[in-house]
């Protein structure tokens, strides 16, 4: 969360003094009997074609998939409703239950047998049990958390305001250690054995050894970074003010390759050996080819403009799930053939 132009989530934090994801499901998607084709913006982009909408909260964000169903964080720190996770079944593209959580939510995390959302506002997780859907914990934790990531039986979580990043004990709720990072850490990410720490203003991602919680490496890359998701034994990074997605080498911890991620690349969703780009316009989605650095065509998805706020995606029967953010709505598409 947050831009270097002003973000509006960060805006509301500071007026009120305060993202890859499980897996997907094995299924196949639900057919409706007249999907909605989105017309293209231009003769030579691809159409997208709408499987559902699903109406949710107010200002929806983070967005995961587990338990069988698709998790979606509407933080409503605009509309002025109550925050809530939003559960939907992705089969039925039903919601089957609204879960009141803390002030601002912003991510959400499928782990240890519960979904965990960060609340910005107050400072704390807020843990589901998917077999109740009830809060079953709200854990104090390190200012202002946004993304997570579970490793070394732990749950890792960003605190943007003290540039650090929390340990939580899923098996007690509580938070058993801090490790410091750089400026504005925004994402986490468990792959290559490592904890991996997107720090925004700082211009670099933090390696964590999750047995000893220590910093391991920290590597520079383009400021802005957000999201990070492991594909053919490298990091990728998305860096939306550098507009760049850039590969790190876990064996030498350096960036080995930086390519262009088209305009504002903030998500991204290793799927079937390609990396989607989630824009923060639209949103728009692009595929890049991880070996030629090949950006396809833009898949326009909605028409809402820079929010300023994370665009993220999540894979689940067969189709790509989004948050539209001004809509209030998630959108599920079929994967765009580009």
């Amino acid at each position: 969360m947050g831009r270097t132009l002003v973000r509006t989530v960060g805006a509301a934090l500071m007026l009120t003094s305060l993202l890859m994801a499980c897996g997907g499901d094995d299924g196949e998607a639900p057919l409706s009997a007249s999907p909605s084709v989105s017309p293209a913006p231009s003769p030579d982009a691809p159409a997208v074609v709408e499987r559902a909408r699903v109406d949710v909260g107010g200002e929806p964000l983070g967005i995961t998939n587990g338990y069988g169903s698709v998790w979606v964080v509407s933080s409503e720190f605009e509309s002025g409703g109550s925050p809530a996770l939003y559960r939907i079944d992705p089969s039925a593209a039903e919601v089957t239950a609204r879960i009141p959580v803390g002030d601002t939510p912003l991510q959400a995390l499928a782990a240890f047998g519960s979904v965990w959302v960060s609340n910005a506002g107050d400072a704390t997780l807020s843990r589901i049990d998917p077999g109740t859907d009830d809060v079953v914990a709200t854990v104090t934790t390190c200012a202002k958390p946004e993304g997570m990531a579970a490793s070394g039986g732990s749950v890792w979580v960003a605190c943007e305001r003290t540039d650090e990043v929390g340990r939580i004990d899923p098996a007690t709720d509580r938070m058993i250690g801090t490790t410091a990072v750089e400026e504005e850490p925004r994402f986490v990410t468990a792959a290559f054995g490592s904890v991996w720490v997107s720090n925004y203003f700082g211009g670099s991602v933090s390696r964590i050894d999750p047995a000893t919680g220590k910093v391991v490496a920290t590597i520079e890359t383009d400021l802005g970074g957000q999201v990070m998701v492991p594909l053919d034994g490298s990091l990728w990074l998305s860096s939306v003010d550098a507009e760049t997605v850039s590969r790190i080498d876990p064996a030498t911890n350096e960036v080995a390759e930086t390519f262009p991620g088209g305009d504002a690349p903030d998500g991204l969703l290793a799927l079937d050996g390609s990396l989607w780009i989630v824009s923060d316009f639209g949103p728009e989605l692009r595929r890049l080819d991880p070996v030629t650095g090949e950006l396809s065509p833009i898949v326009a998805v909605g028409q809402e403009g820079l929010i300023g706020d994370n665009r993220l995606v999540a894979e689940a029967v067969g189709l790509l799930w989004l948050p539209l953010f001004e809509d209030a709505q998630v959108v599920a598409i079929e994967v765009p053939e580009v």
